[in-house]
């Protein structure tokens, strides 16, 4: 898979991701400057261990901080 495919994955994931109440917890400018913060070679690193959910779920707890 290419960092590009990868980071779309993460995307996707992060866009999925509700709150208690069903809610979209992102919108996608939201979850595009979270995943922005990843650099390609961070994720690059990351790609063997990590699938795109995982990634995604350590976003989605920096984002509600």
């Amino acid at each position: 898979m290419s960092i590009k495919e990868y980071r779309q994955q993460i995307l996707t994931s992060l866009l999925a991701k509700t709150n208690s109440k069903g809610e979209p917890r992102f919108d996608e400018p939201s979850a595009k400057e979270l995943l922005a913060q990843l650099s390609d070679e961070e994720l690059e690193e990351g790609i063997l261990f990590n699938t795109p959910e995982d990634v995604a779920e350590i976003l989605s707890e920096v984002g509600t901080l």
